[in-house]
């Protein structure tokens, strides 16, 4: 009886243990699932998203074509931006540049001396004219007196004249009187004498006008010499105008040759490739002595201290994100280590459906937004292309 009730104890204590056993395992597994069921939950609710790790990157390429000459850095360099990379064989821009700048040294001597010749002619043509105007002056003031001249000479014949008439009346009355008897011949000799020196003064007043009318004719033609010189000196200007239009073309050409000295030097300059970002040399492409074209890369830099990343966050989060938002990301080459970051960017424009609608009466297809995180990376840790996964921090921005 003993042993009977042994073996239903046992029996008894195997099924209680059992039924433990399955409940404690029910229990554990009903804890588990609704933990995973919960950071599940927690996960899809929380502002979190893959991307990979990216930099700014730039190629850094000759804008004139040639052969390299010299590398001046190698791959894995820190670069600063405007930093001397490579050079090319300059030899054929520097003697492009010797000539063009012998044109332009010649450009300027002939500018030189046409503004020199426009500014002599001037000198020498308005000294001219000067001097013409003068002589008009002077000859306008000899016609002047000469026609006063001629004034005085009419009113000295017009007396000479009247004097005259006076004269012969006078002596034609006493004639008539002497031939009566009425005169003795002594009187008709004064009369006659009277009318001789009117009529030789008379003569003289004729002679005088003759001469102010010949001075009068002569100051008119030294008038008219004196203007054509002065015409001639005016119209003399029109070589200035020439010499002008010389000048402001031999000032095209110094511009022009100006312009190829400059081109030259540009050209110089562009043989000397510059970082146009600061950063490393993540890539060589060419080496020292090949033929590189204009636009042609030589290096690959990239900007491995500023590094970021780009997520995509749905529609229905996007409005928990904002600019400055601080941010944790981590990355699967260094499990445990967290970096921060903060949002720079978000596009303003949905980018593709996340989610298809079934049945547009209920549903709408659910769009993504682009956002942009920065991560400092001064370590150097970080590489570009490694998987990101970043948690957008909610209630913290910087």
């Amino acid at each position: 009886m003993n042993a009977l009730n042994q073996i239903k104890f046992k029996k008894t204590a195997v099924t209680v243990l059992l039924a433990g056993i399955i409940a404690a395992t029910v229990f554990i597994f009903h804890n588990y699932f609704y933990k995973q069921q919960a950071a599940i939950a927690e996960e899809r609710d929380s502002l979190t998203a893959t991307g990979t790790i990216e930099a700014r990157t730039a190629m850094a390429a000759f804008k004139v074509p040639g052969k390299i000459e010299t590398l001046l850095v190698d791959e894995g360099a820190r670069v600063e931006q405007g930093q001397e990379l490579a050079r090319l064989d300059s030899s054929e821009l520097n003697a492009k540049l010797t000539q063009a700048e012998g044109a332009y040294a010649a450009a300027q001597g002939q500018e030189s001396q046409a503004s020199n010749n426009v500014t002599y002619q001037s000198q020498q043509i308005e000294a001219k004219i000067k001097q013409a105007e003068a002589g008009v002056a002077e000859a306008q003031v000899g016609v002047k007196d000469a026609q006063d001249q001629v004034n005085v000479a009419e009113v000295g014949v017009k007396d000479a004249k009247d004097q005259l008439n006076n004269a012969k009346d006078l002596y034609d009355r006493l004639r008539l009187l002497h031939d009566q008897g009425a005169i003795d011949d002594r009187k008709l000799e004064e009369a006659k004498n009277g009318y001789e020196r009117a009529q030789n003064a008379y003569n003289a007043a004729q002679i005088s006008y003759e001469r102010a009318q010949n001075a009068y004719n002569a100051a008119q033609k030294k008038l008219q010499e004196a203007q054509a010189l002065l015409d001639q000196a005016i119209s003399a200007r029109t070589g200035v105008a020439v010499a002008q239009a010389q000048q402001e073309a031999a000032a095209g050409q110094v511009k022009q040759a100006g312009g190829a000295v400059e081109e030259a030097k540009t050209y110089l300059a562009d043989a000397i490739l510059k970082a146009p970002i600061a950063g490393f040399i993540t890539q060589k492409l060419l080496e020292q002595g090949e033929m590189v074209n204009a636009g042609t890369p030589v290096f690959e830099i990239t900007d491995l201290l500023h590094t970021y990343v780009k997520v995509y966050i749905s529609e229905k989060k996007i409005a928990r994100v904002h600019l400055g938002q601080e941010a944790e990301i981590t990355v699967d080459a260094l499990p445990g280590k967290v970096f921060k970051g903060k949002v720079v960017w978000i596009n303003d424009a949905g980018e593709f459906a996340v989610k298809k609608a079934i049945n547009d009466q209920y549903e709408h297809d659910i769009r993504s937004f682009e956002v942009k995180i920065d991560v400092p990376n001064p370590d150097l840790v970080l590489k570009t292309g490694m998987t990101a996964r970043v948690k957008i921090l909610e209630g913290k921005q910087q």
